[in-house]
């Protein structure tokens, strides 16, 4: 669908329903990792009542008015002062270290792969993660419907979570993922902020609401900046950008991403830049990913790091990169890994390694949408997707609602 169809389907709707520009927002949205056409397109159909879309929107209203109920905290809730001594620090707890069995006091921790220690929880991945989704259902609950409670309660929490210097969140992880008895922090502690993933776009989709200041967004995009910037220099940053498997793969998503949320579009570009030899280094020309294939969870970690090459590409696309057609000379690419592993997450075919853990499906299918819009192959929709047929909740939400097809796709 182009432009021109979008403004012509919205203004329709708009005359039809009676609801003012103020109303609407954003005619076409600025989002970075979905489109903003598409996103149109199908709030034209939401508005004009398209039946197809009702469960979608009905799930992600019920999740926005879960987030309307959810504790305003941030990282300086916690019991225990940081080592840097300042409480705005973010801390966790290595997820699959457990206290040694061996000693009296526990320590140094030992490591259970694929088991999440509880004691992970008492620290701030928590509320990451809770401040990630209420911010992302929030934003796309305003855009989708227009409530200005979504938008007004959304805009708290990001002054709350990242702007308010008595309650931010430092823009940096040295404390991430510590392990009692062995570290104060790790460069693996990074990954965690995937939990911010999303959170740019539902903050751009706010910028049409009452709640919305110029300089709420401003403060937004520099927060987010300045922690792209600490990503791609410090000790911890540079080594997990550069780690072999999906850490390294996912650094340089969040990278790019939260650069070209700030408008660094030169680190977006240069991200893009090292991802054929990421290619090269994670993908035999078979489609396994070998790095991937040793966890307990191979599947999901198979599943994982191609997420993050596809996200990736669609950031690379916004800065004129084309990531989806690379090809090693060995055959290796994000085709080869995304061919090897289709029957595996629909469970067409048995996963011949380890994974101690039920299938993610919601996660598989937005890695199948978005591999059968980058790649342009209807087969990730028809033989992936839409084999994944117990979608629902937040699965449908991202599928029908934050993730559509085009309007052209030669599949519907």
């Amino acid at each position: 669908m182009t432009r021109s169809h979008v403004l012509a389907a919205l203004l329709v709707v708009v005359s039809c329903f009676g609801l003012t520009t103020a109303a609407v927002g954003q005619e076409v949205p600025e989002v970075y990792l979905t489109d903003g056409e598409r996103l149109a397109g199908t709030r034209a159909r939401v508005m004009a009542g398209d039946p197809s879309l009702k469960p979608a929107v009905d799930a992600l209203v019920a999740l926005a008015e879960e987030a309307m109920t959810k504790p305003m905290r941030s990282v300086v809730d916690k019991p225990t002062v940081p080592p840097s001594g300042d409480k705005n620090d973010y801390v966790s707890l290595s997820p699959y270290w457990w206290p040694n069995p061996d000693t009296a006091d526990g320590l140094p921790y030992v490591r259970r792969d694929g088991e999440i220690n509880p004691e992970r929880y008492e620290y701030d991945v928590d509320k990451l993660g809770t401040f990630g989704n209420c911010v992302q259902w929030l934003g796309f609950a305003y855009y989708y419907t227009g409530d200005e409670r979504y938008a007004e309660e959304a805009v708290k929490r990001v002054r709350h979570f990242l702007l308010d210097p008595e309650t931010r969140m430092n823009p940096r992880m040295l404390f991430g993922q510590f392990v009692p008895g062995r570290s104060d922090g790790r460069k693996y502690g990074i990954i965690e902020t995937l939990r911010l993933r999303w959170v740019p776009d539902a903050i751009s989709l706010l910028e049409g609401s009452d709640a919305m200041t110029a300089e709420d967004l401003a403060g937004a995009k520099a927060w987010f900046g300045a922690y792209a910037k600490w990503l791609n220099s410090s000790e911890f940053g540079v080594g997990e950008r550069d780690g072999p498997n999906n850490h390294g793969t996912w650094c340089e998503a969040q990278i790019a991403y939260f650069s070209l949320f700030a408008g660094d579009e030169a680190t977006v570009k240069e991200m893009a830049e090292r991802v054929p030899a990421r290619v090269d280094q994670q993908i035999e020309a078979d489609g396994r990913q070998p790095h991937e294939l040793t966890r307990t969870r191979a599947l999901d970690y198979s599943e994982f790091n191609l997420r993050g090459h596809t996200e990736l590409a669609v950031l690379a696309e916004k800065v004129g990169v084309n990531l989806w057609d690379y090809e090693a000379e060995d055959g290796s690419s994000i085709r080869a890994a995304a061919d090897f592993v289709l029957p595996y997450l629909t469970g067409s075919k048995p996963w011949p390694y380890q994974q101690i853990s039920p299938p993610r499906h919601d996660f598989y299918a937005q890695t199948l949408r978005r591999l059968a819009v980058g790649l342009e192959d209807p087969r990730f929709e028809m033989e992936g997707v839409r084999k994944l047929d117990n979608l629902s909740g937040s699965g449908r939400v991202y599928i029908d609602l934050i993730m559509p097809l085009p309007a052209d796709f030669p599949v519907r």
